[in-house]
């Protein structure tokens, strides 16, 4: 593959994109614009993206990238680890309780609960929408009614 061995007009705006942590199809978007370019920032984006970030599609294509593009940290090719979402369960619980409280939810609202949910943690809602699909919601309702009873 071809490389354009110049920084990019828009790299400020493909570089904020690749770090919208609520939004992995935005930094899925970017990554592939920025794979296309051999230049130090569209680098350090793509280490960070394949070292760092906690969807495993994103993380993927950009260690792809790195490959292609023959990055190294430390001197060594940067390996593509286990996939690990970065949250334990113990987290979700923590999230869903504070939601609960502070929106004073008896009955689950969907709609209310997911924008609270984006509200204090855009990037778990990001990396479960992602591993969840279509059954994110099913999956909301799953944790939100075995929390633990005071």
């Amino acid at each position: 593959m071809d490389f354009i061995n110049q920084t990019p007009q828009n790299i400020q705006q493909l570089v904020a994109d690749a770090n919208k942590k609520h939004c992995w199809k935005t930094r899925i978007s970017a990554l592939e614009e920025l794979r296309k370019y051999d230049c130090q920032q569209s680098r350090d984006v793509i280490t960070r993206l394949a070292l760092h970030d906690k969807v495993y599609k994103v993380k993927e294509e950009a260690f792809r990238a790195a490959q292609a593009l023959g990055i190294t940290k430390g001197g060594v090719p940067i390996r593509l680890g286990k996939k690990d979402i970065g949250f334990k369960p113990s987290d979700f619980t923590k999230i869903f309780q504070r939601i609960k409280r502070e929106q004073k939810m008896i009955e689950l609202d969907l709609i209310k609960f997911k924008t609270a949910f984006e509200n204090i943690n855009p990037e778990m809602l990001d990396v479960m929408s992602f591993e969840k699909g279509d059954k994110l919601d099913s999956w909301i309702e799953d944790i939100y009614k075995n929390l633990p009873k005071k």
